[in-house]
C-alpha cells in the first residue's frame, strides 16, 4: 500500500463525519446563542473553528471562546454561569486563568474566558493568545484547503506515539504548533521531513537571520530543541514547552514512518510493559514499576504533580550513578493515579570522591565516617565505595511524597 493511500484511509477515520460535524457545532452553537441572550459574546474557536479537529474515541471537546472588555467582568463569569441552565454538568478546572467544562454528553464544551485584545502583545494570558491563532491558521488554509486535512494526520501522528500536548507532563507539541509547522513546510509528510533539519522556524519571516531570533527572544523561552516563531507573535517561541526528550522520540518515528510508512504509526497503543520486563531480563537489567497517584486535580495539575516526583526520583538514580537505559512516565490525562517505568543498569557500589590527600584534619574525620566503606586513594585524593539500590535510593526519595503532594509505591 503506498503512502499516499495509507495517509487517505487513515482521514477516513479520523474526519468527523458531516452529520457529526453538524450535531456537534449546533450543541455550541446553543450555548453561544444562551449567551447571547445575557449580553455575552462567545465564538467557536479552537481547531473545531479550523476545521482542523480530529475525531476522538471518546467524548469531543469544542472550545468556545467567551470574550471580555475588562477584568472585572471576567471575573463575574463563573458566578453566571452557575445561574445558567446548561445543558449539562459544569466543572471548573484550574489553569494559568481558570476556565470551564460541560458536560453535552459526546460533547464537552471547553469555555474559556479571554480578554479582547487588538495586539497579541497586549495579551495578559496566554490564552488571550488564542484568539488571534484562529485566524492565522484560517487564513492559512483558505490559501491551500488541502492543509486542513494534512494537520489531521499530524496531530493524529504526533498523538498516537505519545509527543502531542504542551500539558507539563508531556512536554510535547501543542495543537497550535503542529498546525504552524504543516501549514510552513506545506503538509503531513513534508512537516516530518523538514522537521528533521529544522532549528529555527519563522514562518512570518519576522527576523533576518537565526541570530537575530535569538537576540530577540525571551532566553527563558529558547531552551526548546527548536524555536517556532509565533507568526501571530514574532516575541513567543510556540514550541517554548518542547522537551528534547519528546522531540528525540518525534524524530525516531517521524524517521520511521518515512522509511517504511503503515497505518500503525496512527494507532496509539498501550505501553508493552511485557517487552520491558523480557528486555531486561535478556540484558541482565532491573526492572521497576512504580504507581503514583495524587489528590490534586485531574488533568495537567495532578499529571505535573505525579511527573515531577518520577523526574526527581530518575534525577537522583544519576546522582547517585545508576545507569537509565529505558523509561516511560504513564498517565491517561485522566484520573488520579500514574505509572512509571525504569529499565536500570544498577551499579551496587559507587566511587565517591572525598577530601584531598592534604587536608588532615578533613581525612581523619573522612576515614572515622566512612569505615567499612571500601576506603582508598586515587589521584591524590581519599575514596569510598558507597553501596547502593535502586530499591534504597526509592526509599530515600519516598520521604519527600508529602512535601510533593503525592502517594508512591513499588509495584
Amino acid at each position: 500500500m503506498g503512502t499516499r493511500q495509507i495517509l487517505d484511509d487513515v482521514l477516513r477515520e479520523i474526519t468527523l463525519s458531516r452529520d457529526e460535524f453538524f450535531r456537534f457545532e449546533k450543541i455550541a452553537k446553543d450555548f453561544i446563542k444562551l449567551l447571547d441572550g445575557i449580553g455575552i459574546g462567545s465564538f467557536i474557536g479552537g481547531s473545531f473553528a479550523k476545521e482542523t479537529v480530529v475525531k476522538t474515541e471518546g467524548k469531543q471537546d469544542i472550545d468556545i471562546f467567551v470574550v471580555f472588555d475588562s477584568a472585572k467582568e471576567l471575573d463575574k463569569f463563573e458566578s453566571i454561569l452557575n445561574g445558567l441552565d446548561l445543558s449539562g454538568p459544569l466543572k471548573k478546572v484550574h489553569g494559568s486563568r481558570d476556565y470551564f467544562n460541560v458536560d453535552c454528553g459526546d460533547v464537552i464544551l471547553e469555555v474559556v474566558p479571554v480578554m479582547k485584545n487588538l495586539n497579541p502583545e497586549d495579551a495578559e494570558n496566554v490564552t488571550d493568545v488564542s484568539l488571534s491563532h484562529v485566524g492565522y491558521i484560517r487564513t492559512e488554509i483558505k490559501k491551500n484547503p488541502r492543509l486542513s486535512n494534512e494537520i489531521k494526520l499530524a496531530k493524529r501522528f504526533c498523538a498516537a506515539n505519545r509527543v502531542y500536548g504542551a500539558e507539563s507532563y508531556i512536554r510535547g507539541f501543542s495543537g497550535y504548533s503542529i498546525e504552524v509547522l504543516v501549514c510552513h513546510f506545506g503538509g503531513f509528510v513534508k512537516f516530518l521531513k523538514g522537521m528533521k533539519k529544522a532549528h529555527v522556524v519563522d514562518p512570518s519571516k519576522f527576523f533576518r537571520t537565526k541570530n537575530e531570533v535569538m537576540r530577540e527572544l525571551n532566553s527563558a523561552k529558547l531552551n526548546s530543541p527548536i524555536i517556532l516563531v509565533d507568526p501571530t507573535f514574532k516575541h513567543r517561541n510556540a514550541t517554548a514547552g518542547l522537551s528534547k526528550e519528546t522531540f528525540d522520540k518525534f524524530l525516531e518515528v517521524a524517521q520511521a514512518f518515512l522509511k517504511e510508512p503503515s497505518k500503525e504509526f496512527f494507532e496509539k497503543k498501550e505501553l508493552d510493559i511485557g517487552a520491558f520486563k523480557i528486555f531486561s531480563k535478556e540484558k541482565g537489567f532491573l526492572f521497576f514499576e512504580m504507581k503514583l497517584e495524587t489528590e490534586k486535580q485531574e488533568g495537567d495539575i495532578a499529571g505535573t504533580k505525579m511527573k515531577k516526583f518520577f523526574d526527581f526520583f530518575v534525577s537522583e538514580l544519576l546522582r547517585k550513578g545508576q545507569e537509565i537505559v529505558k523509561k516511560e512516565f504513564d498517565y491517561s490525562g485522566k484520573g488520579l493515579a500514574a505509572n512509571g517505568y525504569l529499565v536500570v543498569d544498577e551499579k551496587n557500589g559507587v566511587e565517591v570522591r572525598g577530601p584531598s590527600l592534604k587536608m588532615k584534619e578533613a581525612t581523619v574525620k573522612f576515614k572515622k565516617a566512612k569505615k567499612g566503606h571500601g576506603i582508598f586513594e586515587k589521584d591524590g585524593f581519599f575514596w569510598f565505595v558507597d553501596k547502593l539500590s535502586v530499591k534504597g535510593i526509592f526509599e530515600s526519595v519516598k520521604k519527600f511524597e508529602k512535601e510533593m503532594d503525592v502517594v508512591v509505591k513499588i509495584v
